[in-house]
């Protein structure tokens, strides 16, 4: 699973490539955190985490490990990246939401949450301009599911 998941993020990311992962790394006890430093490091681009409520290390561990940075949230061009898109109550309807956590359940989340985790893209990372062209898109009435 883990040589898949590697392979595919980077089919498309690549090594210049700014990543942000939306939580949920990896589901690993915390004895074993720090076995996720050599799948991180054969990850291309340069890797930001936002904290899921399975990321159970210490952010600086994740630092330690090569992310650049970790966060509970972050502004990223018109976006609010998150985890839980619960954490989206706290915004209002105008601001654009990317969020994970939600594994295969819905590609949107009310009127201004999108579900960007892998498992509803091919179990690859969406790119931000994609995002971008097709966000209108994403939440019309004829909205499509991505099987890219």
């Amino acid at each position: 699973m883990n040589n898949a998941l590697i392979k595919y993020h980077n089919e498309v990311v690549k090594p210049e490539d700014t990543v942000y992962c939306l939580g949920d790394f990896a589901m690993v006890r915390k004895s074993d955190i720090q076995k996720l430093g050599p799948i991180i490091d054969k990850l291309n681009g340069v890797q930001h985490l936002i904290l899921g409520n399975h990321d159970e290390g210490n952010p600086f561990t994740y630092v330690n490990m090569g992310f650049t940075s970790v966060h509970t949230a972050l502004y990223v061009d018109e976006f609010l990246l998150i985890h839980d898109p619960a954490m989206s109550v706290a915004v209002s309807e105008e601001q654009k939401v990317l969020c994970g956590h939600i594994h295969q359940l819905s590609l949107t989340v009310g009127k201004n949450v999108l579900n960007v985790g892998v498992d509803l893209w091919n179990y690859r990372p969406v790119s931000i301009d994609y995002i971008k062209e097709n966000w209108n898109s994403f939440f019309s009435e004829n909205s499509f599911y991505l099987n890219k």
